[in-house]
């Protein structure tokens, strides 16, 4: 069977990663970061590869300035959700 790919994916990861880099959530924890991902990933394009040249292709594609910006639009909007409305219990401090 082939390597099947969603290009997306590895984009989506890198700008959550960068996001992470410069901004605090209230919660960073895994399942936090995860449901950033399904929350951004849900609302872009999936871009599926089986290549080397489809990854090239495709890399190439997602480099333009629109396809970044929207990517990074839909990680923050995805991190100010989670944020607001965790998926799980913090613990608090009395």
């Amino acid at each position: 069977m082939l390597d099947l790919k969603n290009h997306t994916e590895i984009v989506v990861q890198q700008a959550l990663n960068k996001y992470l880099g410069n901004n605090t959530l209230g919660c960073s924890c895994e399942r936090c970061q995860a449901d950033i991902m399904a929350l951004a990933l849900n609302r872009l394009p999936a871009r599926y590869y089986v290549s080397s040249r489809g990854e090239i292709l495709t890399q190439l594609e997602s480099q333009t300035s629109p396809d970044q910006a929207r990517i990074m639009a839909e990680v923050v909007r995805a991190a100010q959700q989670v944020s607001a409305t965790p998926s799980h219990q913090h613990d608090q401090i009395i």
